[in-house]
């Protein structure tokens, strides 16, 4: 289904809204809103000098009571293959972490392969241009910030001078093949192999019942399983998470903690995966994004949320996570517009659980941009939409804080009626800006990533 994970994804293109008891916002307040927010941003923007990372960390200091105390920090990209977002995001993490406590950054990429990340942060043997390749999925690892922020990482915790090592972590399912729609073996292997090293005849067992799927995955569409053989794999994945947890005392005490834990949550990444992998609709004659998508994207969503709930159990009570994900994952509203109108239904994204499991302890940050530079495709953004509105502000790179707003009637209407924001270069999403984010990072111009040497 070669438009599906495309959609959402894809390199070719990747409390303030209360409103008052008995009242409803018209056209016209939203209208007078726009005039409002325009003067309110301009006066309460908060300039950030540069993207790139460095150390001077004078201008991130005043993001400090926009954080809190959360322990998460989720930071959205507008695309997928763009420099500016990956550079702020290595700039705020390093930030984070030096000047906030935060321990760990957990991304866009597939959870099982991210492991040999997190061994190789922490002191383990490889070549970090050669671990990012091999192991950020979706081709992030040809991207020279993600070599940049692993780096980073890595050195950080050599230092014997900073007891509390930061931890690497992917949050994704491990997709593949046609749109990048299927779920290839390698949470199931890893899990496995795992098993193998403390209960082979169990394991041995257990590839017997998955290996003809095995092969067939990275190249398969859903409707060529049949019903059958999806529920087959889908018990003999249940069957394996259902020995890991009636034996976890005993694999624990035969290996770690550290490897049972991610053996255990590989083979709920393989659940998850099979899980969407099941619904995920046929092509559409011609391309394009099938109505029937919706449900594999919220099954999706779903699972990145709980992965990310994992991770923040992983780095305990202490633990502080900046997760980085597309726009359209990390916002707390459903994902409209643009090429997604296509959908039956507007599925629920990623932001939208973690703010129910997690309520105040997670900040959402957005990130907006009014152009594309040399390199990318030329796209004008909505004169109406949010990018516009920002671009109007007049500095080419800020932070607002979208909670700090006042309880205006004309703003709450502008905050609250959906409008477009720009994603994957030339498309857009609707959303109520009030909602879907609590701060907004913009830049004015995108530029392409730095594409790694190899």
């Amino acid at each position: 289904m070669a438009a599906f994970i495309r959609s959402v994804r894809g390199f070719a293109f990747g409390a303030l809204v209360a409103i008052a008891v008995g009242t409803h916002p018209s056209a016209a307040d939203a209208q007078d809103g726009g005039r409002t927010f325009e003067h309110w941003a301009a006066t309460h923007a908060a300039p950030i000098r540069t993207v790139e990372p460095g150390d001077d960390t004078g201008d991130l200091r005043r993001l400090g009571p926009v954080i809190g105390s959360a322990r998460a920090v989720a930071l959205g990209e507008p695309a997928h293959g763009a420099h500016e977002p990956l550079a702020f995001r290595n700039r705020l993490f390093r930030y984070l972490v030096e000047e906030l406590g935060f321990t760990a950054i957990a991304i866009e990429s597939g959870l099982p392969e991210s492991r040999r990340v997190q061994d190789f942060v922490a002191g383990g043997p490889g070549d970090t241009k050669q671990v990012v390749r091999d192991n950020l999925t979706y081709g992030f690892g040809g991207f020279e910030e993600n070599e940049e922020l692993v780096r980073w990482i890595r050195d950080y915790n050599a230092n014997p001078a900073h007891r509390r090592k930061v931890g690497f972590y992917g949050i994704d399912l491990s997709l593949d093949g046609p749109g990048e729609s299927t779920p290839t073996p390698a949470a199931l292997e890893a899990a496995i192999s795992y098993l193998l090293r403390v209960d082979p005849v169990s394991a041995q067992r257990l590839r017997a019942r998955v290996q003809s799927f095995i092969g067939r995955l990275p190249e398969a569409e859903s409707a060529s399983f049949s019903t059958a053989e999806h529920d087959a794999l889908s018990g003999a994945i249940d069957d394996l998470i259902s020995l890991l947890e009636r034996e976890g005392p005993a694999l624990i005490a035969a290996t770690s903690r550290t490897d049972y834990e991610w053996a255990h949550r590989n083979a709920i990444v393989a659940r998850q995966a099979e899980g969407m992998f099941r619904v995920v609709p046929p092509d559409v004659a011609g391309g394009g994004v099938s109505p029937a998508a919706g449900q594999a994207i919220n099954r999706r969503d779903a699972a990145m949320a709980a992965n990310v709930l994992w991770v923040l159990a992983q780095e305990g009570p202490a633990g502080r996570v900046l997760v980085f994900a597309h726009n359209a994952h990390v916002m707390n509203a459903r994902l409209e517009g643009g090429i997604w109108s296509a959908f039956a239904r507007p599925p629920s994204m990623m932001g939208q659980s973690l703010r129910s499991a997690l309520g105040d302890d997670l900040v959402i940050i957005g990130t907006s941009s009014a152009q594309n530079g040399v390199g990318l495709p030329a796209a004008t953004p909505n004169r109406d939409g949010v990018d516009a509105a920002l671009a109007r502000v007049g500095l080419p790179r800020f932070l607002l804080d979208l909670r700090a707003a006042p309880a205006d009637r004309a703003l709450t209407a502008w905050f609250t009626e959906r409008r477009a924001l720009r994603a994957n270069f030339t498309t857009y999403l609707t959303l109520p800006l009030g909602a879907a984010f609590d701060a907004i990072f913009f830049v004015d111009t995108l530029t392409p990533a730095h594409t790694a040497r190899p």
